[in-house]
């Protein structure tokens, strides 16, 4: 069956989560679909636990003029709901030799709807209306090397 028909099926839904950074937190469907790909991992990777598997739509330095709004938007629950994530049933390896980082990342399929739902939402904000990140590719990041669970999100 499809992800999304599932998702409907049994009520379960992606959460946006502001903590600093606008992000997605999928729904335990998409976390279950990761878990296959985290087994397929090479053996010196060190898997993240479920509560690190989300999506960043924003970096919380483009966010910050809006800090304050989205602090109150978050405590009353009128973040507004993103599409669904479906993602790519593939494995990637990004290297980055500069930070001393090697990780694994599940891409998103659906990029232009989030893409999309990223340019509404700064509009919302009263923000410019161009996409603040144009070279933005949406992707949850699987596990890393440096033992630092928070070096494989950015």
């Amino acid at each position: 069956r499809l992800i999304k028909e599932v998702m409907e099926e049994e009520g379960s839904q992606n959460k946006v989560k502001y903590a600093g950074i606008l992000k997605i937190i999928p729904s335990q469907q998409i976390v279950a679909q990761a878990h296959p790909l985290i087994a397929n991992l090479p053996t010196d990777a060190k898997p993240l636990g479920d509560d690190k598997l989300h999506v960043t739509l924003i970096h919380q330095s483009i966010l910050k003029p809006y800090k304050k709004i989205l602090k109150q938007m978050n405590k009353e629950g009128m973040l507004p709901q993103p599409p669904p994530v479906f993602l790519d049933p593939k494995v990637k390896e990004r290297s980055d030799p500069t930070l001393g980082r090697r990780s694994w990342v599940a891409w998103v399929k659906n990029q232009a709807e989030l893409k999309k739902y990223v340019k509404d939402f700064m509009a919302m904000l009263g923000a410019p209306k161009e996409d603040p990140e144009p070279s933005r590719k949406f992707h949850i990041s699987l596990a890393n090397l440096t033992g630092n669970p928070g070096d494989s999100v950015k």
